[in-house]
């Protein structure tokens, strides 16, 4: 299998892929001071063959270090060569922007988090990729957390979820941009179906109610600054309750990527495009503290 990195080849996620995808060169690595260095990898035959960047230079550097075969001056250049493509994060908001020409050739496409800054321009991708029926996938790559495993397959329980809490440390970006994987750590265990949301917090102190449609209630907190955890969620059910933290960066990223193949193999998104675009009402509509305390509609 083919693939092609488009996009923030010297930007974390992006040189997280790579290495995962294809290993690096370690001796290289560590004298560019390059990549996050991890161990876990993909598994099977699916390979990055193909990147590109902006800044050629980075792309350069990824190929070198991961062993990139092909680096492009286009990005439509890949387009008949790859048989799907992985949009990294940039730190710009803008990365989603670099997909349109894959999703309009159905190319299978993996968005980075978050699919938009946009709720309109969120809703306009997914139609785009329906339309020219593209698999696509955007999402956390805490929805795989290693440590909530048991309970997303059945394997613990504590009954029905009642109530809970979620909470991470922002390092960058806001709810948006951050925040949105602490509302995903939850939803993985919750499931979709929120209401409403409203944000009783303030500046760097993000604080969400999420209602769902069946009346339970469940909350979400950000802090821009350290709280002891970097990712954590709480949850109260009939039977028990369960503190969590996902603290594997190695398997969560892993195991995106490996249903990330599995899509491409399949043409089937593991996350339903509408339970993307939920995590995308209630980050933008919950962006900004409230002044009323009154809760913003989202489904």
């Amino acid at each position: 299998m083919k693939i092609a990195l488009i996009g923030g080849a010297k930007i974390y996620h992006g040189m997280t892929f790579a290495e995962m995808f294809n290993g690096y060169d370690e001796k290289l690595s560590k004298k560019l001071k390059w990549g996050p260095q991890f161990k876990e990898r993909v598994g099977g035959t699916a390979r990055i063959t193909h990147v590109w960047d902006e800044n050629i230079e980075a792309a350069k550097e990824s190929a070198r270090v991961c062993g990139i075969p092909h680096v492009v001056k286009n990005k439509e250049d890949v387009i008949g060569q790859v048989d799907g493509v992985l949009v990294a994060d940039d730190c710009t908001l803008k990365h989603q922007r670099k997909a349109i020409p894959f999703l309009k050739a159905g190319i299978p496409t993996f968005i980075d988090k978050p699919l938009s800054p946009d709720l309109r321009e969120a809703e306009t991708i997914a139609k785009l990729a329906k339309k020219h029926r593209a698999p696509l996938m955007s999402c956390s790559a805490l929805r795989f957390a290693k440590e909530t495993k048991a309970l997303r397959e059945g394997k613990d329980s504590i009954g029905e979820i009642r109530t809970g809490f979620a909470a991470c440390r922002v390092w960058m970006g806001g709810l948006v941009f951050y925040g949105i994987h602490a509302v995903e750590l939850l939803l993985s265990l919750t499931g979709p179906g929120v209401r409403s949301v409203v944000n009783l917090g303030r500046k760097k102190r993000d604080f969400l109610v999420l209602t769902f449609k069946d009346e339970r209630r469940f909350s979400v907190a950000t802090y821009e600054e350290d709280i002891g955890a970097s990712f954590q969620v709480c949850l109260y059910g009939e039977k028990g309750h369960r503190v969590i933290n996902a603290e594997d960066g190695g398997y969560f990223y892993s195991e995106m990527l490996r249903q990330f193949v599995k899509m491409v193999e399949t043409g089937k998104s593991p996350v339903p495009m509408e339970d993307t675009l939920e995590t995308i009402r209630i980050v933008t509509r919950g962006n900004r503290p409230s002044k009323d305390g009154k809760q913003i509609k989202i489904g």
